[in-house]
């Protein structure tokens, strides 16, 4: 049985104590704020970021995980004599996280050529944010356990980052303009009215879904876009920053109409936090109906459609090839006819 090592960045905003009952790994990126250097999740709590943002008049920045930061980590996995490792990381469109990890898994097979072919690296842009990505991390690590292979986990990575959406309300437009997602005259405007949008993220794309007046009117419009877009069955999570009433309202909605609870309620932690605010409140789920833009259900799909267009083109040879096939035969019985009716004609005359 493969021994699989599993690692994430911090940004995927599970706890890292939850992470380590798991046996996954999670890299840090770093938050710097009012001037200090901190190491998400190790250095600085969620809870003890907003207390800073509500401090900083300044828009707080993040880094990604370092290279060196993922080669200790396969260096540790090769000494600890795993079999294979899976990297998975924040969205690559946003992060660095992904290609830090390819050059650290290339510079390890250069520094370490005795491991080619013993040890299995395999590096996933996740495609997504937060527990978007955190969820399945942490279930394929039970999976692992449980038996499962790598290309098994893999395939389930490739379906669940081909379904997943991610649905969150920032209750102040301050921290999406500060970061320059939205003008000052749409932010002041909107503050202004009480506007709150709820913006999804698919593909690492974002737009609005629907905009309500009122926080009181957030977690129903919510459930609205669940009723009509998760996949009832699948796991979902909630992500919250200071809202807390919000969130376990969104809990008790959700869990009314999936019928099961969510995979987790985290705390959005300071990455995330950093683009949305403090004052935020999130979900994230499965569609019912996979986009197949990447990964395995992409394949799928498309040697499907290869398949339904040989067989077109088989099933119209074919047709064509009876037809011909037919002409052949008719007008070869039709000369033996005629040959026939000569012969008799022939022995009539004499």
């Amino acid at each position: 049985m493969e021994k699989i090592k599993f690692i994430t960045d911090t940004a995927c905003d599970i706890p890292l104590s939850t992470a380590m009952a798991q046996g996954v790994e999670e890299a840090p990126l770093t938050v710097t704020i009012l001037g200090k250097t901190y190491r998400e999740s190790y250095d600085i709590s969620p809870q003890e970021f907003y207390e800073l943002c509500a401090k900083s008049k300044e828009l707080p920045v993040s880094a990604g995980v370092n290279s060196t930061e993922y080669y200790a980590r396969l260096e540790r996995a090769w000494e600890e004599e795993y079999t294979a490792v899976c990297i998975v990381c924040i969205n690559a469109r946003g992060s660095v996280c992904y290609t830090a990890a390819c050059h650290a898994r290339d510079d390890f097979f250069e520094e370490h050529p005795e491991a080619v072919g013993k040890l299995r690296v395999e590096v996933v842009d996740s495609r997504t944010y937060s527990i978007a990505y955190g969820i399945p991390v942490m279930k394929a690590a039970r999976m692992a356990k449980n038996g499962k292979s790598l290309d098994d986990i893999l395939s389930f990575f490739d379906d669940w980052f081909d379904r997943v959406e991610i649905y969150f309300c920032p209750l102040t437009f301050e921290y999406v303009k500060r970061s320059g997602r939205v003008s000052r005259t749409i932010a002041f405007v909107g503050d202004a009215l009480g506007i709150r949008p709820v913006i999804h993220i698919i593909e690492g794309k974002t737009a609005a879904d629907a905009k309500v007046r009122g926080n009181s009117k957030i977690t129903e419009a919510m459930e609205k876009i669940a009723v009509s877009r998760m996949l009832p069955a699948g796991d979902y999570g909630i992500l919250v920053g200071t809202p807390r009433d919000l969130a376990e309202d969104l809990e008790r909605r959700l869990t009314a109409y999936t019928g099961h609870s969510p995979a987790v309620v985290e705390s959005a932690g300071p990455c995330i936090t950093i683009n949305g605010g403090p004052q935020l409140v999130a979900f994230c789920c499965l569609s019912r109906t996979p986009r197949g833009e990447f990964g395995v259900t992409g394949k799928l799909y498309r040697a499907a459609e290869n398949m339904a267009e040989a067989a077109v083109k088989t099933a119209a040879a074919a047709a064509e090839t009876v037809a011909e096939t037919a002409a052949k035969t008719a007008a070869a019985a039709a000369k033996a006819g005629e040959e026939l009716l000569k012969n008799v004609a022939d022995k009539l005359n004499k």
